[in-house]
């Protein structure tokens, strides 16, 4: 089931400003999707893909600005497409993100855990228990709470006066499990402060550890840890300021741990999250949004590539929650003022592209997800979050 088109969305959600010129021929997802009642084969490999604030005007934003009212995405290849809604009203990242990877609604700041504090069975780790590599990469601190979720445990305790002590201290409990509990066989992005003994540590429980990306194309361990900047690899601001450049591009890391994965018989389960739209949405940057789409954009087409010569392998791609409240207003060129955040140009069109954005964090919304391989039919329609989590382990196979 093909998700609507952008002409349709932006139609619906325009409020002032015209539209100029046709966008029937594009759509988010497009219409070859897999027949009904045809046979998938189990999926060897998972690559999920998390686009951190990746609501659907962002995603239209990213359709217009990078390939045009025509043109293609690289996630526009996948052939099934649809949403997902949060059951519940998310609270923040951690409790998000651990409905996702567990397919259960949780508390505010717990990650990988339930209500009441109790661990739950990841999608990452049962992949692992059924003999497949895991994976993490980011460009935030690779214990954000995205990819945490998926491979540690840790209930909400007390809050701290000092903010930053109690992050820290939960991102070393992460870090600690990763490499001794889950045991994770590849971890990639940044946040290397957080890791002051463990880098040291890491070794002796059986991992090569990289720190640029010399080191990271040199790497031929199975097992690898590689923190590429101090804090997050990028760098929020508002319009005009922050920077989007991290040391090493985010389709870079994923071929990386591709390599490192594949070399498992039983194939891996692989979780990249794009993190930068989600932290310049905060910033109402809709500059530094494009700059993080382009890399999302180019880690699916890295993905694609492996799946061409790998076709047992599944490709999702999908928002974690939205970010920005953000509206999208399409105009004729000229000195119309349509939004706060703008113009940007359209490609292969004469359009602008002005953004409204109606918060500073996170919001309810439906965000879009689309798929590719064994088992993408099933990503279709409008889905709760929860259904992520079975479905992936219908993909591999798997039982709960």
């Amino acid at each position: 089931m093909a998700a609507p088109s952008v002409r349709s969305r932006v139609a619906r959600s325009l409020a002032t400003g015209t539209l100029a010129c046709a966008l029937a021929a594009c759509s988010v997802v497009p219409a070859d999707a897999p027949q009904e009642g045809a046979r998938e084969e189990v999926a060897r490999n998972v690559i999920l893909i998390l686009a951190s604030g990746l609501g659907q005007a962002q995603r239209d934003f990213l359709q217009l600005a990078i390939a045009g009212p025509t043109g293609r995405l690289a996630m526009d290849r996948l052939g099934s497409g649809g949403t997902l809604s949060p059951v519940d009203p998310v609270s923040d990242a951690a409790a998000g993100a651990t409905t996702l990877s567990t397919g259960m609604p949780t508390a505010p700041r717990a990650i990988g855990v339930d209500a009441d504090g109790e661990p739950l069975a990841t999608v990452l780790e049962h992949a692992r228990d059924a003999g497949k590599a895991t994976g993490l990469v980011t460009t935030a601190e690779v214990t954000d709470p995205t990819p945490a979720a998926f491979a540690a445990h840790v209930a909400p305790g007390p809050v701290l006066r000092d903010p930053d002590e109690q992050e820290s201290e939960v991102a070393s409990t992460i870090a600690r499990q990763y490499l001794e509990e889950t045991r994770v066989d590849v971890i990639l992005g940044g946040g290397a402060a957080r890791w002051p003994d463990l880098l040291g540590e890491a070794p002796s429980l059986g991992y090569s550890t990289v720190s640029d990306a010399a080191g990271l194309q040199a790497a031929s361990a199975d097992r690898l840890l590689g923190l590429f900047a101090d804090g997050p690899m990028f760098e929020p601001g508002r319009p005009g300021s922050g920077r989007y450049t991290p040391a090493v591009p985010l389709p870079d890391m994923t071929r990386a741990a591709l390599t490192a994965l594949d070399r498992r018989e039983a194939g891996f389960f692989l979780v990249v999250e794009e993190a930068g739209i989600d932290a310049m949405a905060r910033a109402g940057n809709g500059a530094l949004v494009l700059e993080a789409g382009r890399a999302l954009d180019a880690t699916v087409q890295a993905a694609l590539e492996f799946q061409a010569v790998n076709p047992g392998t599944l490709i999702v791609v999908a928002g974690d929650h939205e970010t920005g409240g953000m509206n999208l207003v399409v105009t004729e060129p000229g000195p119309v003022t349509a939004g706060s955040d703008g113009p940007f140009q359209a490609t292969d069109s004469d359009q602008q592209i002005w953004l409204r954005w109606t918060r500073s964090g996170l919001t309810n919304g439906a965000v879009p997800v689309t798929a590719g391989g064994p088992g993408a039919d099933e990503f279709h329609g409008g889905m709760a979050n929860t259904q992520l989590f079975p479905k992936l382990l219908e993909a591999m196979s798997l039982r709960a």
